[in-house]
């Protein structure tokens, strides 16, 4: 293997590595709120499902993609938290 396909394949293996990262970080924050609030059990653990199968697959998409993917994950969640406490303030 060429210099250039080490480089590549490396760069590949991190960008990979730190989109697993986030994807575990996001996977902990719904883990947490499963265990601290049962208000919306039912969507949360549909969240946390969706964001273990994409986790799952990330082996099957480019560096760039895998970028991408790193820093929208965790909005998702972010903004998928914001939409459950908007919900339960319109509830309350």
């Amino acid at each position: 293997m060429s210099m250039i396909g080490v480089s590549v394949a490396s760069n590949k293996s991190l960008q990979l590595e730190a989109t697993q990262e986030a994807y575990d970080r996001a996977i902990v924050k719904l883990n947490l709120l499963l265990i601290d609030d049962k208000t919306h059990e039912q969507a949360v653990r549909a969240k946390l499902f969706e964001v273990m199968d994409e986790r799952n697959e990330l082996g099957d998409y480019s560096t760039s993609d895998l970028h991408v993917m790193g820093k929208r994950i965790e909005k998702a969640v972010d903004d998928f938290f914001a939409g459950l406490n908007e919900q339960t303030y319109r509830l309350d």
